[in-house]
């Protein structure tokens, strides 16, 4: 009937998806990536007025993008690729959060934060790619 009909046109469409594109593997990482990105929000309160949490998350998944990338076994199509760089780093980190946070301290007139956030995010989260890079060269 048409309830088969509707399933195995679904699962034709998710095949595809994940043979095509990734979005399976792009959609769980993605899932998992955003969740945690949320519990460090959610645990890790502001400082002084100042996002840790935002920090922490775009140092640690500037690392974590770093190392998958630069592994030897890294290959741009398959589904670790989708699964941990386009799913779950693209989730858990947190740049439009940064950009959003830092233009409220400029709006907040709290110049030195907004300074002291763009300044940290920028320069950690390039040594830490780096960093990351550097360690999977090590394995």
């Amino acid at each position: 009937g048409g309830g088969y009909i509707f399933k195995s046109t679904l699962l034709i469409i998710v095949n595809k998806a994940v043979e095509k594109e990734g979005f399976l593997f792009v959609f769980f990482g993605g899932a998992i990536g955003a969740t945690a990105r949320f519990a460090f929000q959610f645990y890790l309160p502001k400082i002084g007025g100042f996002p840790i949490s935002t920090l922490i998350v775009n140092i640690l998944g500037s690392f974590f993008l770093g190392f998958i990338f630069n592994l030897s076994s890294y290959k741009s199509d398959n589904w670790l690729h989708y699964l941990l760089l386009a799913g779950f780093a693209a989730a858990f980190t947190t740049f439009s959060t940064f950009a959003f946070e830092t233009v409220q301290m400029f709006r907040e007139d709290d110049y030195i934060l907004g300074i002291l956030n763009l300044a940290l995010n920028n320069l950690l989260c390039v040594i830490f790619i780096l960093f990351g890079m550097k360690i999977s060269e090590a394995i």
